[in-house]
């Protein structure tokens, strides 16, 4: 005999996930032997699958069939352990068994308490069936240990669908860079725990399946008739009619089972049908007419019900059709036809004849197949770990970009890179005037971009800087800086207009290296980014981005870094060399040496003129990472030794202190003149020592780091009893006479930014008009030859292109003097404007000129003073 087992194994066992389920058919076993056959066949699948055995006569009705198969409590609240035993849990399948709302409803509905048929017009019967229906709701949502575990369930079904709704919404909410912080996060936690508790509760009370019954085609739910009063109906409805609407809705519960739901639900892991054993002796039992109905209610709707029927005839096959309908139904009979035409459903009964009874199978019970169940559990798995993972990784990520900035990292606490390339820049991120100037760019940056043609140009400084000391002058430059910008985008309105990136390359520019690599990877993808200004200070973060920048191809425009042979590019095979200097570096500001050999001539030719054999004394700032102080001593001594003076060199550094034990000691050597290289934080506690010492009367000078000391205490400084105190300006407001100066000068001269540093701002200036004015050439020169829209924009090798060629004739009249470059690779100005400035009341306060090298204009001569002769450019 052939292997039956296997027969009705493929016939229980689901198709893979992504075939639809076939009808099922309905076995019907006939001859002496078929109860006994069809135990044998259904015997090893007893506890792999939901599974029932009906006997003949062992029911009285229909509903009290259904009921055994899917009930599940009493209008008591009382467990039934008779019944539901389709609905019982199958061990070791690892899910949930099938559930029977809608099975469970009817007969509830049906259940007539007290055994009178309710009135469904009686207002006292439906106040009764209405405060049935919300006790029997309480108790599906709490009322026993298994009802609380069914509402866990229904919640933890919901959550796999919310959890990842929820991230979606945290996602969406993370996209604005100004929604940083709870509300991401709020968002998508009220959408997943709403989601969780509406879909919950709605499985909980039924109200998800109960929709069912508006399209049900026997006894129909009435539009907008209430749960209370449609049960109330179906307690008053011919029996007929309600046993065919309960099967109808036992099939639909099996359907709804193995249906593979949009959501996550645990029809999806289910590997195995569920299994009825029928045994139909009397023709007009309940068993028989359960089975009518089922085919009948599949001919009519097309609905199969998941479940395979094995059924004992031993009298021969039941009658398969109801009654002939009577004539004047022959409308209702035809449209019935025409529907089962339509749906083509097949035959459902399969009929076989049992003369022996099989062979008692050999092997153990069939297991549950897991394998589905268990890939069902490893995606519901996945559906919460993974979005909340996903929701940890994008606020991580949103963290560790400031708020989802795309070219922003927070390194150290600092938000370090582009700032505002996709937008204004989040509120939060600076303090103060930084974050009012940004905002100010930011607004004109919206001008830019509507106009639709502009051209971007990258701001390059420390925006997080963390003030130690009170003399800290650094945050003054950086708002200088910023302030220039601001006003030079403002004032443009020419063609392209100016777009204004904000690089913040953290604390002394600490993050320097990372920051340029930021900007790299966004110019890769924008092709608007002509170039980067700003880099004001010769420190080792800024040194490390020129270089990163360098391979990049970028040009820049340095506004305030004068040490000598910076924007050098060294070969890591030869460490000890200077290298080259980079093409793509240019320096609006006179460099160390040119100071240095201004300053130095100046102290020996007009301050110690008359003195035979003067002595100077270097005061130097050997902070590691500062090129500009180290190297700046390195020029005054050489250019103070070219001039015939003594020189000693007395070093300190900033992190070990030291200013006022260096001061004393150059006092103790008794110098004619004190050169002073070294930072402004420690300029005023070096004048202090420098008087508490007893120099007697020396003059000082100071590099230009220290012009914004100068203008905050220049009162204190002038002074100062012992000390003449003298410094170099790159740029300054007093230098213009008013008759000539540039309108961005006239500005200032008219009080203007009035606290700000005078050389970070001017040169600053200088140094974006530059970059502007060889897009805007390049972009002209474009338009000319019938490129329109962004086929006009500049490549940043035309914006090179243009500002190597910025010299001789070319050259123009820059608010900090004369703009034009050295034709070699090393791009400094040539005979750039610098003064020096004695520290006393003047009209610009405590600032005064009293000696300028350089033009200022392009129409200015050059100056006859020997000072000024021969003074280096690089």
């Amino acid at each position: 005999m052939a292997d039956l087992r296997s027969v009705i194994e493929r016939l229980i066992r689901r198709r893979a996930l992504l075939r639809a389920d076939p009808p099922l058919p309905t076995v019907l076993v006939v001859g002496e032997q078929a109860l006994a056959a069809v135990d044998r066949l259904a015997k090893p699948f007893e506890t792999a699958v939901p599974y029932a055995r009906v006997t003949d006569g062992a029911h009285e009705s229909v509903l009290d069939l259904v009921s055994s198969l899917a009930g599940d409590e009493d209008h008591t609240g009382r467990p039934q352990t008779d019944r539901g035993r389709l609905g019982k849990p199958v061990g070791g399948s690892l899910l949930p068994p099938p559930r029977f709302p809608l099975a469970q409803f009817v007969l509830w509905a049906r259940e007539r308490p007290g055994g009178r048929v309710p009135d469904p017009q009686s207002h006292t019967d439906y106040q009764a069936y209405k405060k049935r229906l919300k006790d029997w709701r309480r108790g599906m949502a709490g009322g026993g240990g298994d009802d609380v575990k069914t509402s866990a369930d229904f919640l933890a079904r919901a959550a796999t669908t919310w959890v990842p709704v929820g991230t979606l919404a945290v996602w969406w909410a993370g996209g604005a860079a100004d929604l940083v912080g709870v509300i991401p996060w709020l968002l998508g936690l009220l959408v997943a725990l709403g989601g969780t508790a509406a879909q919950g509760m709605l499985s909980i009370r039924g109200s998800l399946f109960t929709g069912w019954f508006s399209s049900e085609p026997s006894l129909k739910r009435r539009r907008f008739e209430r749960l209370p009063q449609y049960a109330l109906r179906l307690a008053a409805a011919p029996d007929d009619d309600v046993e065919e609407l309960l099967v109808h809705a036992l099939m639909q519960d099996l359907h709804e089972a193995y249906k593979k739901w949009i959501i996550p639900w645990p029809s999806w892991g289910r590997g195995q049908y569920c299994l009825l054993v029928l045994q139909i002796i009397d023709p007009g039992g309940a068993n028989a007419r359960f089975l009518r109905l089922m085919e009948e209610i599949t001919k009519k709707t097309g609905l199969f019900a998941p479940m395979l029927v094995l059924a004992a005839v031993p009298g021969g096959v039941p009658p398969a059709q109801a009654a002939p309908k009577p004539l004047r139904d022959l409308e209702e009979a035809v449209a019935q036809w025409r529907n089962m035409a339509r749906l083509g459903v097949p035959e459902l009964r399969l009929t076989v004849e049992a003369t022996a009874v099989p062979a008692e199978p050999q092997d153990d019970p069939s297991p549950p197949r897991r394998r589905r169940a268990m890939a069902y559990w490893t995606v519901m798995a996945l559906l919460v770990i993974v979005p909340l993972s996903l929701v940890y990784a994008i606020q991580h990520d949103r963290e560790g970009h400031c708020g989802g900035l795309p070219w922003v990292e927070r390194i150290e606490g600092e938000c370090i890179g582009i700032v505002n390339a996709k937008g204004d820049t989040p509120e939060n991120l600076f303090e103060g005037d930084v974050k009012a100037l940004i905002k100010k760019i930011d607004g004109n940056n919206r001008y830019a971009i509507d106009s639709q043609r502009y051209i971007s140009v990258v701001l390059f400084g420390e925006f997080s800087i963390k003030k130690t000391a009170q003399d800290d002058t650094r945050l003054a430059a950086a708002l200088s800086e910023l302030a220039a910008v601001e006003e030079y985008q403002r004032t443009v309105t020419s063609t392209p207009r100016l777009h204004v990136l904000i690089a913040n390359a953290g604390d002394n520019f600490g993050h320097g290296r990372r920051t340029a690599q930021l900007i790299i990877d966004m110019a890769e993808q924008d092709k608007h980014v002509m170039g980067v200004v700003g880099l004001p200070r010769s420190v080792a973060g800024i040194s490390e981005a020129i270089r990163e920048l360098h391979l990049a191809k970028i040009p820049m425009v340095s506004s305030t870094a004068t040490a000598d042979r910076f924007g050098y590019i060294s070969n890591p095979g030869l460490p000890d060399q200077p290298g080259e200097p980079s093409p793509y570096y240019f320096q609006v500001g006179p460099t160390n040496a040119r100071q240095a050999a201004f300053g130095a001539r100046f102290a020996r030719r007009t301050l110690l003129k008359g003195v035979d054999e003067p002595g100077a004394v270097i005061v130097e700032d050997r902070s590691q990472g500062d090129a500009y102080t180290l190297n700046l001593a390195d020029d005054f001594d050489k250019a103070l030794k070219d001039e015939g003076a003594d020189v000693e060199r007395i070093s300190y550094t900033v992190q070990q202190g030291g200013i006022s034990s260096a001061a004393g000691k150059a006092c103790a050597l008794d110098p004619d003149v004190l050169v002073y290289a070294g930072r402004a934080s420690e300029f005023r506690a070096f004048l202090t020592a420098v008087e508490g010492n007893a120099c007697g009367e020396v003059k000082v000078i100071a590099g230009d780091d220290v012009v914004k000391v100068v203008s905050d205490h220049g009162d204190e400084i002038a002074n100062t009893k012992q000390a003449e105190v003298y410094y170099l300006a790159l740029a300054h407001r007093a230098l213009w006479p008013r008759s000539s100066a540039t309108t961005f000068v006239s500005k200032l001269q008219a009080a203007g930014h009035p606290t700000a540093s005078d050389d970070n701002l001017i040169l600053t200036y200088d140094a974006a008009d530059v970059v502007y004015r060889a897009a805007n050439a390049a972009y002209q020169a474009a338009g000319m030859a019938g490129g329109e829209g962004d086929v006009q924009l500049p490549s940043r090798g035309d914006i090179l292109y243009r500002l190597a060629r910025t010299s001789g004739n070319a050259s123009w009249a820059g608010s900090g003097g004369v703009v034009g470059f050295d034709l070699t690779e090393r791009h400094t100005p040539i005979d750039k404007a610098i003064a020096i400035m004695k520290v006393e009341k003047s009209e610009w306060g405590y600032s005064r000129p009293v000696k300028r090298c350089g033009r200022l204009d392009t129409n200015e001569p050059p100056t006859k003073d020997p000072l000024c002769a021969g003074l280096p450019d690089k």
